[in-house]
């Protein structure tokens, strides 16, 4: 006999973005951070706000977390509508929270660009790709990493 729907677990989704922020192109570097609580190397990242879309609270997080302004470009081969800069989406389990619900971005910055950590991580790095296969952060941020790394703006875009 199953459970009347009310006696069911509810697991908790929380949506949340990843930014993966990234300089020099192709063959440049991302901007991973040490999150201090989570004790590993991560993108910038957060939940979403009530009212916010997924693009806007990409850009709030990477201007909070860090004092960067990028570029979020559209992607070749992304469907119409889709924001810029969305690279894709994954879910993945986040203790107490339940659920997350991750879309990722890439964003763009300047080669110079001057990185202002906050509170949320002690050390902060850019990695090429030989430094991103060798980092100690979970599966996901590496491939997300390399994807970011590879994707291509669309036409007429920077």
């Amino acid at each position: 006999m199953r459970p009347h729907p009310t006696e069911q677990a509810v697991t908790r989704r929380a949506f949340s973005i990843a930014v993966y922020v990234r300089r020099g192109g192709p063959e440049g570097q991302v901007l991973v951070i040490h999150h201090r609580r989570l004790g590993t190397w991560l993108p910038i990242g957060g939940e979403l706000e009530q009212g916010e879309t997924p693009l806007e609270a990409a850009v709030r997080e990477l201007r909070e977390e860090t004092g960067l302004v990028g570029v979020f470009p559209a992607l070749a081969g992304a469907l119409d509508g889709v924001p810029a800069g969305y690279l894709g989406y994954e879910e993945h389990q986040a203790g107490s929270k339940g659920l997350h619900m991750n879309f990722v971005f890439v964003a763009d910055v300047a080669a110079d660009a001057e990185v202002v950590p906050n509170d949320e991580f002690g050390e902060w790095r850019w990695v090429g790709r030989a430094e991103l296969a060798a980092l100690a952060s979970p599966l996901n941020v590496r491939q997300f990493g390399f994807a970011a790394l590879a994707a291509q703006a669309a036409a007429g875009e920077p």
